[in-house]
């Protein structure tokens, strides 16, 4: 599992490591914080790992953007980050990582979450095509973008060097021109 998450570039260094400690221990998010989901897929029939994804929900952004309790609560089981996926490169070419991309959507989806965030850093455009392929909206190099929620406006923090991913999962959640819209209108 180390070997797949080693290429993935994530914002702090040590996540790689809490991801495979979260799988060694069997960590759980605490519900009441959303769902957090690794999927691990292997190859058989020897039952290499080959493939995996995670998603958890923002929870620390969520805690730190000033937000009261309850609406951090709320959006932390609305919205949902994908914050890995990788594929060994003995299994790509197959259509792996969109098959645990897939999985993960349906599964959000089917919780109830309304919306998946994701970033892709500068060095790997060629990435853009695929998250596009799976349905997300890939912004431009370093912008922003807004959640408009029942309260106001939220700004979801950009970073220079992320190209932001954006996938509305409910049906009267969209993105259009630098703004997440719907999200929790009817709770």
């Amino acid at each position: 599992m180390r070997a797949l998450l080693e290429p993935v570039d994530f914002m702090d260094a040590a996540m790689s490591e809490a991801i495979v400690e979260r799988m060694r221990t069997g960590w759980r998010l605490p519900a009441a914080f959303g769902t957090a989901a690794l999927l691990l897929a292997q190859e058989h029939p020897n039952g290499e790992v080959v493939g995996l994804a995670h998603a958890i929900p923002p929870v620390q952004w969520l805690a730190e953007a000033g937000l009261d309790r309850q609406w951090g609560m709320r959006l932390s089981r609305s919205l949902v980050e994908l914050e890995a996926v990788s594929v060994a490169d003995s299994a790509r070419g197959r259509g792996l990582g969109h098959r645990l991309v897939d999985h993960l959507v349906r599964s959000y989806t089917g919780q109830g979450y309304e919306a998946m965030l994701g970033g892709i850093h500068t060095h790997k455009p060629h990435l853009a095509p695929y998250y596009e392929a799976d349905g997300f909206h890939v912004l431009a190099l370093g912008a922003p973008f807004d959640l408009r929620l029942p309260i106001g406006r939220l700004r979801y923090p950009s970073d220079a060097s992320m190209r932001h991913l954006v996938r509305p999962l409910a049906d009267r959640v969209s993105y259009g021109h630098g703004v997440l819209e719907g999200l929790l209108a009817d709770r």
